[in-house]
């Protein structure tokens, strides 16, 4: 049976937001209870991460990704619902904060005018390491993040991709279970980006089989890096598994790519009544169309498609059967 790494069960955090210094001053006016000042953040999760795993948790910005993280971490307590992490209730927050590690994309907690080496060694110590032991487990994970040759150089002149580096060399001192990547290439360009994935599937996942769960609204990296995603909007799980099994969600529609050519007359002509939605566009070469039929039900749409264009003279060069994309699925669970 695979070991669970994190279970939650109807997970969920509300904020009362404070009064203003408007209604606590006015006379006579009336004042909000608390159901009124009231937000949810989080509403309801249920989820699974198995144990050696990368899950990926899409949404885009204030759908609760962050709120969930910490409530994870136990840097807050959740209103309702329960969880845990490799078994343990997060109450037990002491013993939750072993197993786990935390990066974020916005991180600003390192010391400036520190060397990169003396900041982990600084975290080491306040993690329970000796001075021995943070020091040796510094130098490990300076070679293991590629920043053994920057080790010595003040924080402050390290690049976005170097901070973020060891930002995550800092969430793996003390050799957690479990970590957490909050958006950790909000800041990075794609060069620094691509070193980040490469780090996180040759290294982490790979090399030391450790468990991820990815937050980010960047569809291209939950994609690559994730062996199961979830969608976040409005402060619930809208919906997660595999790629494919979301992109089967969609339902039974289908899309193709027509390459056409010697059409006598509009290739937009072609579009009349057709089941599905045609889109017309210039093939590339002096008398093709490229023809993106989307959302038919069944073959028999493309099926019409290719008589009409016989019908009108044209050659077929090439037929393909488009996949859904994660950017469809990201639409159709988040409205957006």
């Amino acid at each position: 049976m695979t070991e669970l790494a994190i279970e939650t069960e109807q997970l969920s955090k509300q904020f009362i937001l404070p009064r203003g210094w408007a209604e606590l001053l006015r006379p006579g006016k009336r004042r909000r209870t608390e159901a009124d000042r009231s937000v949810v953040a989080v509403d309801g999760v249920t989820l699974t991460v198995n144990a050696g795993e990368l899950y990926g948790l899409l949404g885009p910005n204030g759908a609760g990704k962050t709120t969930l993280i910490r409530l994870l971490c136990t840097m807050i307590v959740p209103s309702s619902g329960r969880g845990s992490i490799f078994g343990i209730d997060l109450g037990e927050s002491n013993q939750i904060r072993q197993l786990i590690g935390m990066a974020s994309g916005d991180e600003r907690s390192f010391y400036w005018r520190l060397s990169g080496r003396h900041n982990l060694e600084f975290f080491g110590v306040l993690c329970g390491l000796s001075e021995a032991q943070a020091s040796r487990r510094a130098g490990e994970l300076l070679e293991q993040v590629d920043l053994a040759s920057h080790a010595d150089r003040p924080f402050r002149t390290y690049s976005s991709g170097q901070k973020q580096r060891l930002s995550i060399a800092r969430a793996l001192l003390h050799r957690p279970r479990l970590l957490f990547l909050d958006e950790p290439t909000r800041s990075l360009d794609p060069t620094a980006t691509l070193r980040l994935h490469e780090f996180i599937e040759q290294e982490l996942l790979a090399g030391q089989g450790m468990t991820i769960l990815l937050t980010t609204h960047r569809l291209d990296e939950a994609a690559r890096l994730s062996q199961r995603i979830g969608i976040m909007a409005g402060g619930r799980l809208q919906a997660q598994g595999t790629p494919d099994e979301l992109r089967a969600r969609l339902g039974p529609t289908a899309s193709y790519h027509v390459q056409v050519g010697q059409l006598a007359g509009d290739a937009a002509g072609l579009a009349e009544n057709l089941p599905g939605r045609l889109h017309v566009q210039p093939g590339g070469q002096p008398g093709r169309w490229l023809l993106e039929l989307e959302d038919v039900g069944d073959e028999a749409g493309l099926a019409e498609l290719l008589r009409r264009i016989v019908l009108a003279g044209g050659q077929i060069y090439d037929v393909q059967r488009q996949q859904a994309t994660l950017e469809q699925v990201f639409t159709r669970f988040t409205g957006r």
